[in-house]
């Protein structure tokens, strides 16, 4: 037997539900804070580049810690770095991806002299926000930084 307002009852019944699984983001799964974040960024330079026999690799990377020596950038598991950055323009860019979150206290963008591992040094830091990055799972950050080509930072 048709019984119209049994259509309806069912009709809202699956409607709501409709609704409810549009308006839910996991239901009662906890929150996923294992999201890996992306860091990208603009670098813009000034001043005359070192001569290209002097620059083998040249990278933005973001550290965990504040390096002491050019052996703490052995601690690959401590650092983020782009993929190689070209030599001789003005500007250029980078994204890093999948990147545990956390606290960024060192950046900037550092260069190979040699084929030596130990020959890394700065180019140009990261100065904004007191030279920290901080990156929250499933964030996405963008910066920018200026690097002078004729006064590059101290390095021990």
């Amino acid at each position: 037997m048709f019984l119209p307002h049994n259509n309806l009852r069912v009709g809202g019944f699956v409607l709501g539900l409709a609704l409810f699984g549009l308006s839910c983001d996991g239901g009662l799964a906890p929150a996923n804070n294992d999201s890996p974040a992306i860091l990208s960024g603009t670098i813009m330079y000034s001043g005359t580049w070192p001569d290209v026999s002097e620059v083998q690799d040249l990278r933005f990377v973001a550290l965990r810690f504040v390096p002491e020596d050019t052996a703490d950038f052995l601690q690959l598991n401590r650092l983020e770095a782009s993929n190689s950055l070209r030599y001789g323009v003005q500007s250029d860019t980078f994204v890093i991806r999948n990147i545990e979150p956390g606290l960024f206290p060192f950046n900037g963008v550092a260069r190979r002299k040699t084929a030596d591992l130990l020959s890394w040094s700065p180019l140009g830091l990261y100065l904004a926000n007191d030279g920290i990055i901080e990156l929250d799972a499933g964030d996405s950050i963008h910066v920018e930084m200026m690097v002078d080509l004729d006064n590059p930072p101290d390095f021990p």
